[in-house]
């Protein structure tokens, strides 16, 4: 399965994060996966790729990294002997990723440090200070050469910078959103959270706006579009349909029938 988080794939199979993967030219392969939390954190697996889709089996597990680095070297070396195939050369991720400490000071312990994915820079700050550009303050940065995923970041409460390639993509995806509704509302220029670019042909993030803004400006605006296109579908609807949809409605919101009161009994006067 993939997790894609605006533009970055992070591939994962049965709760394994793929850190390593080896293709070949005939689309089959081995990767290999890690899961921290798993009875044994390492695993190697063979795949077949169609379409687009990977389809794993042949799991070798590990309890040591190096075990299971080795392990995948040795069987995609035995697979390339046996089937004479090539590898495909794939491209560097050139890109870094940045996460901010901003429940604690960095120290042990208080970040991931899969055996795969190390930090590569740390900036630590001497006290709590506001982050330039984010709506939050943190203790310092951590910065990585593949993206973390989401447990990782909510284990350890860390904040994706902005200028993260999948949070960069992500918010150009919002901005495209939220800019057609802007225009479409005729939204005054100084509460607009974008601009139009016209070379590009395409809607921009202004400087000041966080992500955090346009995240939740996104979502209102695609809840709205969500409740107008159940309007329309509802009205759609069959009068009898309509009717019977009303009804229940009207009986879901009534209150609980109030208790019959007792008529005394006449013949005890």
């Amino acid at each position: 399965m993939a997790h894609l988080r605006g533009g970055v794939i992070l591939e994962e199979n049965q709760g394994y994060v793929i850190r390593r993967t080896i293709l070949f030219d005939n689309k089959c392969g081995f990767v290999l996966g890690e899961d921290p939390k798993a009875p044994n954190p390492y695993v190697t697996w063979q795949f077949n790729e169609q379409d687009g889709h990977r389809d794993y089996f042949w799991g070798h597990y590990h309890n040591e990294p190096d075990m299971a680095e080795r392990d995948l070297h040795n069987r995609a070396e035995d697979y390339q002997r046996r089937y004479h195939v090539f590898e495909v050369e794939q491209a560097p991720d050139k890109e870094t990723y940045k996460y901010y400490s901003t429940q604690r000071p960095i120290d042990m312990g208080t970040y991931p440090k899969s055996y795969f994915n190390r930090p590569v820079h740390m900036d630590i700050y001497f006290n709590r200070q506001q982050v330039q550009g984010e709506a939050f303050q943190a203790w310092g940065a951590i910065t990585y050469a593949q993206p973390l995923t989401e447990q990782e970041m909510r284990d350890y409460e860390l904040r994706p910078s902005r200028e993260n390639l999948d949070i960069r993509r992500q918010m150009d995806a919002q901005a495209q959103v939220v800019g057609k509704w802007e225009d479409a509302h005729h939204a005054p220029e100084q509460k607009r959270l974008t601009w139009f670019y016209p070379d590009f042909g395409s809607y921009v993030v202004k400087e000041y706006v966080t992500p955090e803004q346009l995240s939740i400006r996104a979502r209102g605006v695609e809840r709205q579009a969500a409740a107008k296109a159940h309007k329309q579908e509802k009205g759609k609807q069959p009068i009898a349909e309509q009717l019977k949809a009303a009804q229940r409605e009207a009986q879901e919101h009534q209150g609980p029938e109030a208790p019959k009161k007792k008529a005394p009994d006449r013949g005890e006067r």
